[in-house]
């Protein structure tokens, strides 16, 4: 599948335009496009990490809101709880 490339042009403040000459004549990336690229890519991988984090969230506050789940959760902290005990009485 071809890439399509679209021009576009923006409007940045003076620091931000340094800041892009100063990133690329570092070697950051080999041109303004590619390292806006760099960037924007970047931002839209922790969106998505963002995104798949709050969706895991709301699926375990949806979870500990169920009775039954809670309870088997409760039980297995208290069997790990219980086997930690064992292991550190060996060890002492």
């Amino acid at each position: 599948m071809p890439i399509i490339a679209k021009r576009m042009t923006f409007r940045l403040h003076q620091p931000t335009v340094e800041s892009i000459d100063e990133l690329v004549k570092d070697g950051v990336a080999p041109s303004k496009a590619a390292l806006i690229e760099r960037l924007v890519e970047q931002a839209r991988r922790r969106h998505q990490q963002h995104q798949r984090e709050a969706e895991a969230f709301r699926q375990y506050q949806a979870a500990f809101s169920d009775p039954c789940y809670r309870t088997e959760q409760d039980a297995i902290a208290e069997d790990f709880a219980r086997a930690d005990a064992e292991t550190a009485a060996q060890i002492v």
